[in-house]
């Protein structure tokens, strides 16, 4: 983290009174800030906060410190607001990278508060399932599952996303519903082709975590087409929610399992953008409302 950020956490440790209140605003951990603090007072060779009985408080150089800070940060925001683009000024493409269903089922229903806010902005979606290669693709923003190993990559955290096991009234009528977790090794069931933890089915049963190896009746890398598959009867299916929501409204899928399902915090949408750099603003607009929409 460079000084300016250093300062940003330091800050925001006075604001908030604790390491661990700070690290909740910043989403670092209560060690993390710790650790960052002392390395600062290290490199500044005096101690900027004094720690009495697990609380903390400013020492006489911390409070200097604290001056200094603020007219660093206040002068910061003073030049980028003298450069910062007004909404309606925002302009270019930006490159989207996500799955079909999540463009289809979640962005898509969205876009005109983006649009209509931006109006001179364009938009590129480059669809997969797998991560792209924001390099060679162009890529400038991705939503995926999982939380990034690339060191390259920032991954801001969106909102969890739940599975549901699912299939028609009409394969329930001919095949019978399961009625527990092994039970679908005897049913036709939908899964994905791809290399992935999706086609490997979780339940939560009462000694933890059973993870079971669905084999395929049908098997797609797409899960738009196991839906019209699951839809037309022809098995059982998992499935994001969002995905399926409207169709278990309807009734025209019909859960299957709910009391096994499990809901992992691993399985969460993240916003990926490259780190190390400063974000355009038609970059910056897009990041800024997919993580208002769905953080």
């Amino acid at each position: 983290m460079d000084q300016f950020g250093e300062m940003t956490v330091f800050l925001r440790v006075i604001e908030e009174g604790s390491f661990s209140g700070a690290g909740r605003r910043l989403e670092l951990s209560p060690s993390a800030v710790s650790k960052l603090i002392a390395r600062m007072e290290a490199r500044l060779g005096v101690r900027l906060f004094e720690r009495i009985a697990g609380a903390i408080r400013l020492t006489q150089e911390g409070e200097r410190f604290r001056i200094a800070s603020q007219r660093v940060v206040q002068a910061m925001e003073q030049a980028e607001a003298c450069v910062r683009v007004a909404d309606a000024e925002i302009s270019g493409t930006v490159r989207i990278h996500t799955a079909l269903t999540t463009a289809k089922y979640l962005v898509a229903p969205r876009l005109h508060l983006l649009l209509d806010r931006h109006p001179r902005l364009h938009l590129d979606f480059v669809l997969g399932t797998e991560r792209g290669d924001f390099v060679r693709q162009g890529i400038d923003v991705a939503i995926h599952s999982g939380r990034p190993t690339e060191q390259t990559l920032i991954g801001r955290p969106l909102m969890l996303r739940p599975w549901v096991i699912a299939a028609s009234p009409q394969y329930l009528q001919r095949f019978g519903h399961p009625e527990q977790p092994e039970d679908l090794l005897q049913h036709r069931c939908l899964n994905f082709t791809i290399r992935t933890q999706w086609n490997r089915w979780t339940f939560h049963e009462e000694g933890g975590l059973k993870t079971i190896d669905i084999p395929s009746h049908i098997g797609a890398n797409q899960g738009e087409l196991l839906r019209s598959l699951a839809l037309l009867g022809h098995g059982v299916v998992r499935l994001a929610h969002f995905h399926i929501a409207a169709d278990l409204e309807r009734g025209t899928l019909l859960p299957l399992l709910p009391q096994f399902q499990e809901r992992s915090e691993d399985d969460r949408f993240y916003l990926l953008y490259p780190r190390g750099r400063s974000l355009a603003p038609r970059v910056r607009a897009v990041v800024d409302f997919l993580a208002g929409e769905f953080g």
